[in-house]
């Protein structure tokens, strides 16, 4: 029995020593990690600095990706110039669009300058409360202070909506080149264009015809009269070829080499030496002149307006044209029709 607990504890000794060395190997091992996991911790730090930096170069790359890249786009489609005048245009019944107005107003800029003269538009839809379009015309034009000469020539362009009438007004020398027959085929090609509501395919539609009435000139025998008296007030037009100007100044030219020559001949003394001033002797003094008035005899008849023309192209004829006297005292020539 003694014998038996000297070697239960002998057992135990060893036992405890064995845990003992053990556990120092133990402590040892976790030092010897503990370092090398310190190390690593330590280069951790560093690869995590170095690290930071990367992720500003993932992000520069990242903005460089989305620039935008260069592509064959199309052109942009101009559009109207919106800073156009547009001043000439009063559209109360408001038929137009505002990028419509603009083309308008580009093609009244357009007619302008290639004849020198003005073009005013104007709508309206509401009762005139006893003024007549012909005269809305006229004043709009008149008090607008339109015109570009001293005769302020030119056109006003009127589509009345409330009683689906349209007029032309015609002043200066546009009174001309517009005569009745062109008036009367200007509104009944225009109908088409209101009857259809392309109002502002209308207004362009005008002014193209306008223009070139003016292009084609003011037709021979071209004359204005009174629309209430019928009283003609300008002579009729005649109209000259350039070939019949040319032959006309030819002969003119030769028909007076022949006469100077004639005359010269006259005074010339044939076998002597001297000389006939003709030029000192060929002066007229008048001394005394006087007319005589004794009186003025004056007739009115009425003249019947000139057939007016049922429309369907352009014509070059004359026919005159009938003048009105507006509120403003100024002449207009002008016509209209229903749509």
């Amino acid at each position: 029995m003694k014998k038996f607990s000297i070697r239960l504890f002998a057992l135990l000794l060893t036992l405890l020593l064995t845990l003992s060395l053990s556990a120092q190997a133990t402590l040892v091992d976790w030092s010897s990690v503990f370092s090398d996991s310190g190390s690593q911790s330590g280069i951790s730090l560093i690869d995590t600095e170095e690290d930071e930096e990367e992720p500003g170069e993932q992000e520069s790359i990242y903005v460089q990706q989305q620039e935008p890249a260069v592509t064959d786009a199309p052109a942009p489609v101009a559009l109207p110039d919106a800073s156009a005048d547009t001043s000439r245009i009063r559209d109360d019944a408001d038929l137009f669009t505002a990028a419509e107005e603009v083309q308008i107003a580009q093609r009244i800029a357009q007619f302008q300058k290639n004849t020198g003269m003005d073009f005013v538009v104007m709508t309206s839809n509401r009762p005139h409360e006893g003024i007549s379009a012909v005269q809305l015309a006229d004043d709009f034009y008149d008090h607008g202070g339109y015109g570009l000469d001293e005769e302020n020539s030119g056109v006003a362009y009127h589509i009345d909506m409330y009683d689906r009438y349209h007029y032309i007004s015609t002043t200066g020398a546009m009174i001309d080149y517009m005569t009745d027959e062109r008036i009367d085929t200007a509104i009944n090609s225009n109908s088409r264009y209101l009857t259809g509501e392309m109002y502002a395919q209308g207004a362009l539609n005008m002014i193209d015809m306008a223009e070139r009435y003016y292009r084609s000139g003011i037709p021979e025998g071209q004359y204005q009269y009174d629309v209430l008296t019928g009283q003609v007030l300008t002579a009729r037009h005649k109209a000259l070829t350039t070939g019949e100007i040319g032959l006309g100044a030819i002969i003119g030219i030769v028909v007076g080499a022949i006469f100077y020559g004639s005359v010269h001949s006259s005074y010339k003394l044939k076998g002597s030496t001297y000389s006939y001033d003709v030029q000192s002797n060929s002066m007229l003094n008048m001394t005394d002149t006087e007319d005589t008035y004794t009186h003025t005899t004056t007739s009115r008849v009425r003249k019947p307006e000139p057939p007016r023309s049922s429309g369907g192209g352009f014509s070059g004829g004359g026919g005159g044209s009938g003048v009105h006297i507006g509120s403003s005292g100024t002449s207009h020539g002008g016509g209209g029709g229903r749509f």
